[in-house]
């Protein structure tokens, strides 16, 4: 037991574990946002103590063939070294991020690390996984001792000065789930934070940034200089695909920083970090383009190149002048590529099964408007849906061949847990035989086809993304 005084000097440990990717994927390695957020968090209620740890920067290099999917390999940090790491800062409390369910194997193994250092140290997970399945989390790996549900900002001061000291009480600590006898407690999860330029600029200071620059693989690996800064301007997000998990975290209010509170953020990047790039990771960036244009206005000057990894809706705003008045703020704000999630080809599919509420006709408006604006354009789609008909695999082909993108990803879709999609392949069993946690990955085959066999549509889809990146070379090459 901590002694009430001495609380603020516990020592804290987040953890980001090692990735599963497919053999042939692009290796991605950037700061965890969501680990800096919270521990900016801490620091600012006063706790001294606080290490972040990202398995993946730490040992990069260290890949490894994993047993549970062929073709399959996972990279970062070993447990022994995961260990040694503890040995040297002995924590008091560990957090692990279970933020993708293709990570939670490597979580669980770092849970298992951190029990072996000293059994007697207090593993926390946290993450969309972890929100989403707390009791699956819990019941599967003994060595875990609390999921944190939710945003984790401000609850982590919580969770530690109601753990160690002499008078706290559990109950207390929003989003917490614990173990009681064979079932489990589930307190009431914080409200969602909607003062978001009350956050503390996340604590980057505390992982190695120049590291991250060496090897610039971020989320957009495709960088023109390595010295990349990372942000979330704003969470929630108003729509209601019924793939993504990103609403099961964040929810479906959207929360946004204030334009002035974005420029504070990239100014720090710029004059600690040197920056020479930007990328914004917010689900749905541009839902108010008022802020969009302000943003814009505020950080021009530091003459970044930006880009949106998850891109944003294709019909934002609206009125397609004041699109194209947008689109040419950020051309010289220093975007020089929009991406746009169009998922499918199929107007009626879009609509009625997805969820997206998006014209299609305005996707090919908006490839026209950013070419005005001197803008480049990424389309991404999907194919492998439950009950996907060749119908609307023919729909999406071409619809996107004729389609006026710059560059296209083609993935196939993958359950996540939480999702409705994911409710309508555990109800009608349709995960693929080769699906796990680990396996879930958008190169890989996880949901049964209805009328196409999975090597059918694994090939289908690889050869249909070389065809349409193939396409739009050589409309590049004759410009």
């Amino acid at each position: 037991m901590i002694l009430n005084e001495d609380i603020k000097n516990c020592r804290v440990a987040l953890i980001s574990p090692r990735a599963v990717a497919s053999k042939n994927m692009i290796r991605r390695v950037q700061p965890p946002l969501g680990l800096c957020c919270i521990a900016a968090g801490l620091r600012q209620e006063g706790f001294k103590n606080v290490l972040i740890y990202d398995t993946l920067i730490e040992d990069y290099n260290d890949v490894r063939k994993l047993d549970s999917g062929e073709d399959m390999i996972t990279y970062g940090s070993s447990n022994e070294k995961i260990e040694e790491k503890m040995r040297e800062f002995k924590p008091d409390i560990v957090g692990v991020s279970s933020l993708f369910s293709s990570q939670v194997s490597q979580a669980y193994a770092v849970a298992r690390a951190v029990k072996k250092y000293n059994k007697k140290t207090i593993v926390v997970f946290g993450g969309i996984h972890a929100s989403d399945k707390p009791e699956e989390v819990l019941n599967n790996e003994k060595n875990v001792d609390f999921v944190m549900r939710g945003e984790g900002d401000y609850t982590w001061s919580k969770l530690i000065q109601n753990l160690f000291s002499q008078d706290g009480n559990l109950n207390e600590v929003p989003g917490l789930v614990k173990r009681e006898g064979k079932s489990f407690v589930k307190n009431p999860m914080a409200p969602l934070i909607h003062d978001m330029d009350a956050l503390p600029i996340p604590a980057w200071d505390l992982v190695p940034m120049e590291k991250y620059f060496e090897i610039a693989m971020y989320h957009n690996p495709y960088v023109k200089s390595g010295r990349v800064g990372c942000i979330m301007t704003s969470r929630g997000c108003p729509d209601r695909c019924y793939f993504c998990s990103s609403t099961v975290f964040f929810g479906h209010k959207f929360r946004q920083m204030s334009p002035e509170r974005v420029g504070e953020m990239v100014d720090y990047l710029v004059e600690k970090f040197g920056i020479k790039e930007l990328q914004i990771e917010d689900d749905n960036f541009a839902v108010n383009p008022v802020r969009v244009n302000k943003i814009c206005e505020r950080i021009k000057h530091h003459k970044l190149r930006v880009t949106m990894p998850n891109a944003m809706r294709a019909d934002t705003p609206l009125n397609r002048e004041k699109r194209l008045e947008m689109y040419k703020n950020m051309r010289e704000a220093g975007w020089d590529q929009i991406g746009l999630g169009v998922e499918s080809g199929d107007q009626k599919f879009v609509n009625e099964v997805v969820g997206k509420r998006l014209n299609l006709e305005e996707v090919k408006a908006t490839c026209d408007l950013a070419h005005k604006a001197g803008l480049l354009v990424h389309t991404n789609f999907m194919m492998g849906f439950p009950f996907e008909t060749k119908k609307s695999r023919d729909l999406t082909i071409d619809f996107a061949m004729k389609l006026d993108s710059d560059s296209y990803s083609l993935s196939l879709a993958t359950p996540l847990p939480g999702t409705k999609m994911w409710d309508i392949v555990e109800k009608n069993n349709l995960f693929h035989e080769s699906y796990n946690f680990d396996t879930g990955l958008p190169t890989l085959v996880s949901i049964k086809p209805h009328d196409i066999s999975d090597v059918e549509l694994k090939n289908l889809v690889e050869n249909t993304n070389k065809k349409l990146n193939y396409k739009a070379s050589q409309k590049r090459q004759a410009v």
